[in-house]
């Protein structure tokens, strides 16, 4: 039989000890696309954000909401050359909505995040499935209205919610080691690969064009769940004990 010795003078003999263990926290992260830097990314279609903080060993990164202008202030931009440098010749950008073009409103547009992609994409015309981890959400083009007032422009937003919309969310494994920046852009179907973009602009309702001109953008915001791993001290009891690993004595 196993004998227990216990000091039965009141002393004690060992305390109990937190037990470390790895664990996940959760931060919300809010960014809108104002918080970018103008003088070098003008439209809000393609661009770069800084973080508040350095993320680690991030496992997972799921959009909880947005919100985007009506695709009636958004414009359709394709790269000149292949590229998207301030320095670059634009011409004028084809509006997505019906407002003044002939094609009909698309009915969803899409978010990537550079090196976060974790949705594969068929490719456009049957040309192979060759868009793996193309993009990150997938936004329905569901408009609600701000207000009341005349609709239009500056009254219509499109209202994005994992509750009553998709889940978005990517998963990550192994973590990513250290996070601090995002470059997102925001696209539609036919835009795969490096074919463009498109930006939310309010400066003119019949053209624009993708340059120092226009910064005048209608911005959206995204907010996003980060789920990352650390070290925590999670289990562990609030009472001592006079019992320690080495007071047994005897054996069966």
């Amino acid at each position: 039989m196993v004998v227990l010795n216990f000091d039965y003078r009141g002393t004690l003999v060992s305390k109990s000890t937190p037990t470390p263990e790895l664990r996940t926290i959760k931060k919300v992260l809010h960014l809108d696309s104002s918080d970018r830097d103008t003088g070098i990314y003008y439209t809000n279609g393609e661009f770069v954000v800084y973080l508040p903080r350095v993320y680690e060993k991030v496992v997972s990164l799921r959009l909880m909401s947005a919100e985007f202008p009506s695709l009636d202030a958004a414009w359709s931009h394709s790269y000149t050359n292949g590229t998207n440098l301030p320095t670059a010749t634009f011409s004028s950008d084809t509006n997505v909505g019906v407002t003044s073009s002939s094609n009909y409103t698309p009915n969803y547009f899409l978010v990537e995040i550079d090196g976060l992609n974790k949705a594969d994409e068929a490719a456009v015309g049957a040309n192979k499935s060759q868009y793996p981890d193309s993009f990150y959400a997938k936004i329905a083009n569901v408009v609600s209205q701000k207000s009341t007032a005349t609709a239009g422009l500056a009254t219509a937003i499109i209202e994005y919610n994992d509750h009553s919309g998709m889940e978005n969310i990517a998963r990550f494994n192994p973590p990513i080691g250290k996070m601090d920046r995002m470059r997102i852009r925001t696209r539609l179907h036919s835009q795969q690969g490096s074919q463009g973009f498109i930006y939310w602009t309010l400066s003119n309702t019949t053209s624009a064009v993708a340059s120092a001109s226009n910064t005048n953008v209608a911005n959206f915001c995204l907010t996003f769940e980060i789920e990352y791993l650390d070290n925590g001290f999670d289990k562990f009891s609030s009472m001592q004990t006079r019992l320690g690993p080495g007071d047994r004595a005897g054996s069966p």
